[in-house]
């Protein structure tokens, strides 16, 4: 029997949102597996921590502090990871996020552009950027993070940030269909509900009990479980895997 484990020793590995969450899980977890990993964020305290965590366990990590809605600082800071690595392996879109549960009809116009820029326009410009990088590696891995919220579930309260994570997918989709023959796979996971500090502040005790009665296993999730499938689809076991959307949930939707 042939056994497998996940290796990304010398491999070049983008994190934005790197700073906390999910983003800080699936950093802390590549590093784990020997990969020199980016953490990139606005949040420079958030990201600088992250990287120092790493390097004091023993792993290779950098902090780079990008607003990615800028495609000029976005495309000045891919090129001085590549300038500074060499190459450009996996990219985890996992910035972004909404600042709170608000419906359709309350919804400000002004709160729309925020939401969209930091989770989608941020999603293309880092494709932009590095995808060239990959091209001419003849290799590469994209996960961007979407959300349950555009996977059958019934939860309403951010439509700005549906929106933006249902955009993710449609991109995501038109880059698997674009790079695929140079070697680079582009999936998304759409997570359920997830303890991270910006969540946790968002939600009452009373719905985070709803959440729990509603999904079949019967808790939220930790960002490591939703890390370790970004680094499943992120590894060369998952060579074939692209196009799709991985729904990391607990059974919470199901499609």
């Amino acid at each position: 029997m042939t056994t497998t484990s996940f290796d990304f020793s010398g491999q070049s590995v983008l994190v934005t949102g790197g700073a906390t969450g999910i983003g800080e899980a699936t950093s802390s977890l590549f590093a784990q597996f020997g990969a020199s990993v980016t953490v990139m964020d606005i949040d420079r305290p958030g990201a600088e921590r992250v990287a120092e965590d790493i390097k004091a366990k023993g792993g290779k990590a950098h902090a780079s502090i990008v607003d990615l809605t800028d495609w000029t600082a976005t495309k000045a800071a891919i090129d001085a990871m590549h300038a500074r690595d060499g190459r450009i392996d996996v990219i985890v879109h996992s910035a972004g996020g909404f600042p709170r549960y608000i419906s359709l009809l309350d919804l400000p116009v002004e709160a729309w552009d925020g939401v969209i820029d930091s989770n989608l326009k941020s999603l293309f410009y880092i494709l932009k950027a590095a995808a060239p990088v990959m091209v001419a590696a003849n290799y590469g891995r994209v996960v961007a993070l979407s959300s349950m919220a555009v996977r059958g579930s019934k939860i309403v309260g951010a439509p700005h940030y549906a929106a933006a994570k249902a955009g993710e997918i449609g991109v995501i989709q038109q880059a698997a269909r674009v790079l695929g023959r140079h070697g680079i796979t582009c999936n998304a996971v759409a997570p359920g509900a997830v303890r991270t500090p910006r969540t946790n502040a968002m939600r009452t005790a009373e719905a985070e009990k709803r959440i729990e009665e509603s999904t079949p296993v019967g808790r939220l999730s930790q960002p490591t479980e939703i890390a370790w499938s970004i680094l499943f689809l992120c590894s060369r076991e998952a060579s074939y895997i692209t196009g799709t959307t991985l729904d990391v949930n607990g059974g919470a939707a199901m499609n």
